[in-house]
């Protein structure tokens, strides 16, 4: 018969391990003998020890009979053994071979109950609450844990797994208010990226704003100053061709005359009334003083520099700062926006930059009236 073919679902293999439990020591077959005539089975140890009870004298709590003779525990049928007791009863080998397959085939077996070290083959099966250490009966009769106080072993598994079961809801959620602060702190790190580089492009859009302000008043200023260099150049080539050419006629006067005076047949006077007409011309036009100067396009941006150097971000709170002045001198950086300065009574303020620090004011004071509140 092929057993392998054996439904292996949970209720299934339960069902069949209840099938296999002896009802004497609770536990599967070892060994299992038929009884007969009613069919049962039992473990050939526990069918020895019922029948050497049976042999006895009578005793509380046992299944009893005359000699070579026992009550099946599940129905209580008489059973009648022979002179080999109870190894004349017959092994049942299909039973044997049904937990061999079992015990291989069922993923949810059960270990085999733990023995106690002080008593051979007896199965632990109390709690030592006092000691806190498992044991079994005879320990608490008998043995060291008699003054202990013991509870059923199945009881303290509950409470333990049920402390566990806490323990293990506690650890899941921690665990899930940890992940649920991990997956903040990650959006939050998402936030604090998209707010730096938003701020990062809305502070370069600013400055290259300010750069292109800069390069335009640049260009405006340098056209200003260039319209005004081609002016004067222009003027200074005109006046320039303008003697050019007076030198030039005035040679040519000279020349004639020259020749004029070496031919006596030549009327001088009129050479002499022309060179007259042109030492009688009018000057020429001059230039007027300074007028290479270009003084008047000279800037002055050190407030400009001061307010560059001092770009900043908004400051978050009130802009007034109140300094009461007891001493004679005290210093104001500008990077202080608005300052109000509660000075004593009659009292002066005189304001002097500090060379060593161009930023920074070093106020002095003495006979002001104060300010009214």
């Amino acid at each position: 018969m092929d057993y392998s073919s054996f439904p292996r679902d949970c209720h299934t293999m339960d069902t069949l391990e209840r099938q296999l439990i002896c009802p004497i020591c609770l536990e599967m077959f070892s060994k299992p003998v038929v009884i007969l005539p009613c069919q049962h089975n039992l473990c050939r140890k526990c069918a020895n020890d019922i029948f050497q009870v049976s042999c006895g004298p009578v005793s509380r709590g046992t299944t009893l009979g005359s000699s070579g003779r026992f009550r099946c525990p599940s129905c209580r049928h008489e059973v009648v053994l022979d002179r080999h007791g109870v190894y004349g009863l017959q092994r049942n080998l299909l039973v044997e071979n049904i937990i061999d397959i079992y015990k291989q085939e069922s993923p949810l077996l059960k270990p085999e109950c733990p023995t106690c070290e002080e008593h051979e083959d007896e199965k632990i099966n109390i709690y030592c609450v006092t000691c806190r250490v498992p044991t079994c009966s005879l320990c608490k009769v008998f043995g060291e844990h008699q003054a202990c106080r013991v509870a059923p072993l199945s009881d303290v598994y509950e409470q333990h797994k049920s402390e566990l079961t806490d323990g293990i809801r506690t650890l899941v959620a921690s665990n899930e208010r940890i992940q649920a602060l991990i997956a903040e702190l990650q959006n939050t790190c998402r936030n604090v990226e998209d707010n730096c580089k938003a701020r990062k492009q809305t502070l370069c859009e600013k400055f290259e704003r300010m750069a292109g302000i800069l390069e335009e008043r640049k260009e405006i200023m340098l056209q200003r100053v260039s319209y005004e260099q081609a002016e004067k150049t222009r003027q200074l080539r005109a006046l320039s061709e303008a003697y050019e050419a007076r030198v030039e006629a005035t040679s040519k006067l000279v020349n004639t005359a020259l020749q004029a005076s070496e031919e006596p047949q030549v009327p001088l006077f009129l050479q002499v009334g022309r060179i007259a007409e042109a030492v009688g011309s009018p000057e020429l036009e001059t230039l007027e003083p300074g007028f290479d100067n270009m003084e008047h396009y000279a800037v002055d941006f050190n407030e400009e520099e001061r307010a560059l150097y001092q770009l900043d971000f908004i400051k978050s709170g009130p802009h007034l700062v109140v300094f009461p002045l007891k001493k004679s001198c005290v210093s104001l950086a500008y990077a202080v926006p608005k300052a109000l300065l509660l000075l004593p009574p009659v009292t002066s303020v005189h304001f002097l930059r500090l060379h060593s620090c161009p930023y920074v004011l070093s106020v002095s004071f003495c006979m002001l009236q104060p300010l009214p509140f």
